[in-house]
């Protein structure tokens, strides 16, 4: 029997009244599981990969990997601007200036999914060749991403809607479908590859299976009867104003996303120049693990982000500010832990993608413990980013998220004409670390000059 206090209302005028810190474990700790799992589905397919195609399998997939963040890019883009928009508008009382705004990112997620997986198609050779695709690695990239475009139709708009879960004050309810999604395919991708022979194709199968299902599960709790906003086919027709102004908030997520390209294109081609196949290998696993380690913290920051956008809109600064330093507090003692882990244990983390290369596992937790030694400052960059894009203020979040991908980019330019191969990766750490040092005072001012806009 439901009570007063289990009502979708109700659950939103907690995010403006409880306890701050209850509440940020509360959000956050869901999102860092759907987060950590989530990061799990290229993580699952490079290990599967690795010990049944070897170091070319993971190379391909590297190859290939750029190309996808495109998907993600627009998931962020609507789900991210979705988000902060619908949170104000709760917080401020519109109830159905947010279900228009859910209705809206709904139908333009689906239609720019089927643009940029129909897109994809058409550039596909290209671009890979463009990101560092030998002759002798298109072939199987191409097959890898051909199976994995037809996922973005799936993957866009559930990202878009899944954050309307958590702006609602129900983020276990975004976890469910995310977890289930995982599981499914950590299931499906060793049956495909290994069961069915089907190598890379079968990876990139169980991958899109597993979104198709996160999709179904995600419009299925949206549109539940706990939910207090749903998607409507009134609202479902796009207006030019509300999906723009979507998008200016959502941008800085997404362009940080596509700018991923051009990162990976430099880095590809500087590495193929000084590791060929291996290089690049080494990197795939440099950067498979690194998503997995800041899922964490984009997972507390993506729980807080609600918070922030309701008692933003509610005209409560002083929560806003405590949000923001109890975020910092739990990002940055996840990032030390994380810096810590692996630059004690490189090797045991290159060996779960392959044991069998004595010169990948060398080459490889080189790698590692070069990257990764910026990584503590990687809590106190994001949280501050996402404070600003969750107040709705998308300049400040640009200089946080794209900064530190053009830092890297020159960086990856310059170094490796004195370092070479090591030069590439002096290059992920010094960028992590200086965007940083830039957020500390632009996070101090925004607190400050912080206001409602009610």
């Amino acid at each position: 029997m439901s009570t007063a206090a289990n009502t979708p209302a109700n659950a939103t005028v907690e995010m403006g009244e409880a306890p701050i810190g209850r509440l940020l474990v509360k959000f956050s700790l869901p999102t860092i599981a759907m987060m950590v799992v989530n990061g799990l589905y290229n993580t699952i397919d490079q290990i599967y990969i690795g010990r049944g195609m070897g170091t070319l399998g993971i190379a391909a997939v590297t190859a290939a990997f750029p190309m996808m963040l495109v998907s993600v890019a627009i998931g962020s883009l609507f789900g991210a601007g979705a988000t902060t928009l619908i949170s104000i508008s709760l917080g401020a009382g519109r109830e159905a200036e947010a279900r228009s705004l859910l209705g809206q990112a709904f139908a333009a997620s689906l239609l720019a999914a089927f643009a940029i997986a129909a897109l994809t198609f058409v550039v596909m050779s290209p671009v890979l060749r463009l990101l560092g695709a030998t002759p002798t690695l298109l072939p199987l990239a191409r097959q890898y991403l051909s199976v994995v475009a037809i996922g973005f139709l799936f993957q866009v708009p559930s990202m878009t809607i899944g954050g309307s879960l958590r702006a609602q004050g129900r983020p276990r309810a975004s976890m469910v479908s995310v977890i289930s999604g995982v599981v499914v395919n950590a299931g499906l991708a060793p049956l495909f590859i290994f069961g069915l022979h089907g190598g890379l194709v079968g990876a990139a199968a169980a991958t899109v299976a597993a979104q198709a299902l996160v999709l179904a599960l995600t419009f299925a709790l949206v549109q539940g009867r706990r939910s207090r906003i749903r998607i409507g086919l009134q609202a479902m027709k796009p207006r030019a104003r509300a999906v723009g102004r979507m998008a200016a908030i959502g941008a800085p997520a997404a362009i940080s996303n596509v700018i991923q390209l051009a990162v990976f294109a430099v880095a590809n081609s500087s590495i193929a120049a000084y590791g060929g196949a291996l290089g690049i290998a080494m990197v795939g696993i440099v950067n498979s693990l690194y998503r997995l380690f800041s899922f964490p913290v984009d997972g507390l920051t993506q729980g807080a982000q609600a918070l922030w956008g309701y008692n933003y809109g509610a005209g409560k600064p002083a929560r806003v500010s405590s949000i923001t330093f109890h975020a910092l507090a739990a990002g940055t003692l996840v990032s030390v832990v994380c810096t810590v882990l692996i630059e004690l244990f490189p090797r045991g983390f290159v060996s779960l993608f392959s044991a069998s290369d004595p010169h990948f596992l060398q080459l490889g937790a080189h790698g590692l413990e070069i990257f990764f030694l910026g990584f503590f400052a990687y809590g106190l960059r994001v949280v501050s980013a996402q404070f600003f894009q969750s107040v709705g203020r998308p300049a400040e979040t640009v200089v946080l998220l794209l900064g530190r991908n053009v830092l890297l980019i020159a960086g990856m330019i310059i170094l490796p004409r004195w370092l070479a191969l090591d030069g590439v990766l002096w290059a992920g750490s010094a960028s992590e670390v200086l965007t940083a040092v830039v957020s500390v005072p632009l996070l101090a001012r925004g607190l400050r000059l912080g206001h409602s806009p009610r």
